[in-house]
């Protein structure tokens, strides 16, 4: 395999997907690479060029993806085939931006109605496809995606920095668990959907205690604590997660907007970056989660992870070709965060 004899000091565990687009223009893009997973490893470059990836496929996830990724000299020794299927097609929607806001997966309309309202040929291959509810996750119960400390393998876990991809609870809160040990690693998580919900108030504390890094989303953040009625300005939240034992806590705003703690000085902070696009790129927060944590590992500092974060999401681009995107050179980037870093804000 492609880089099999280079070692990574990264690691990410997420999820891949086979994604079907429709543009804020009406343009399709379907069946083309994507998930967490791809787009946080695009988020390493041009630093780190082959970390080691793992994750959970289904029977049919297309064997030419893995092999894209294996191409591209990400280790692909951690990514499973099992023998069942896994709903790995992904619907994203900008089109008719009054209805459906840009945002994955949360569309009150049909898949088939907004293909029909883009005047674009419904994908055969999406035959069957439901688009994902908000539903939630369980405390104790698997999932086919569930990773599972076995699924990694046993070079993987000597990594000095890891990063967790939006998945189940079970996921979470288990696997940082395999990286502890004597010498200091550093483990981040980007939240899932499924277990920021009131009933998962308490269990939030377990998945969070020792953390070097806890991303998440505004949205997200405030329906954890709905139920918390005293507790309504965000600066008060991640102060909390801090003292669930999280040693950082960044903030992806409904405004695009990063805003930070660190537990050493608990002092909130906020990137503002400059203005793009009126809606999140597929994959921007995933991306800012690949350079942050490589931020954090070249620097030692949590202000540069963040600029690290934003200069590389900044230059994200939604592109037929995902992987069009690992082509940005290395100054361009520092330069970026550079500026990204001077806009910190306290």
């Amino acid at each position: 395999m492609a880089g099999e004899g280079n070692y990574s000091p990264y690691v990410i565990i997420g999820k891949l997907s086979r994604d079907f687009i429709l543009t804020s223009s009406g343009e399709d893009i379907n069946g083309i690479p994507g998930g967490h997973l791809l787009y946080t490893a695009i988020g390493m470059t041009p630093w780190e060029t082959h970390p080691g990836l793992v994750a959970r496929i289904g029977r049919s996830f297309p064997e030419q993806f893995v092999a894209q990724l294996e191409s591209y000299r990400f280790s692909v020794r951690g990514i499973k085939r099992i023998n069942d299927e896994i709903e790995q097609r992904n619907f994203i929607s900008y089109f008719d931006s009054e209805r459906d806001h840009g945002v994955e997966n949360n569309k009150v309309y049909s898949v088939l109605t907004q293909y029909f309202s883009a005047g674009k040929p419904f994908p055969r291959e999406l035959l069957g496809y439901h688009s994902k509810r908000k539903t939630g996750d369980s405390l104790t119960e698997r999932t086919p995606e569930t990773i599972l400390v076995r699924d990694i393998p046993p070079e993987y876990i000597e990594a000095r920095c890891v990063h967790l991809c939006p998945m189940d609870f079970l996921s979470h809160n288990l696997l940082p668990q395999a990286f502890t040990g004597t010498d200091k690693r550093t483990v981040t998580v980007q939240a899932g959907r499924g277990y920021m919900q009131p009933f998962f108030f308490d269990a939030v504390k377990s998945l969070i205690s020792g953390l070097t890094g806890f991303i998440v989303r505004e949205s997200y953040l405030r329906n954890l604590f709905v139920d918390q009625f005293r507790i309504n300005e965000l600066s008060d939240m991640m102060k909390i997660l801090l003292d669930y034992g999280a040693e950082n806590i960044v903030v992806k705003t409904n405004e695009r907007k990063y805003i930070f703690i660190n537990r050493a000085d608990r002092l909130i902070q906020k990137l503002d970056p400059e203005p793009s696009e009126t809606f999140e790129k597929i994959g921007e927060l995933p991306c800012f989660c690949g350079a942050y944590l490589v931020g954090l590992n070249e620097t030692y500092d949590y202000r540069k992870a963040v600029a690290y974060g934003a200069a590389r999401a900044s230059l994200l681009k939604n592109d037929i070709n995902p992987y069009n995107n690992l082509h940005v050179f290395d100054h361009l980037v520092m330069e970026k965060a550079r500026i990204m870093e001077n806009r910190i804000e306290e």
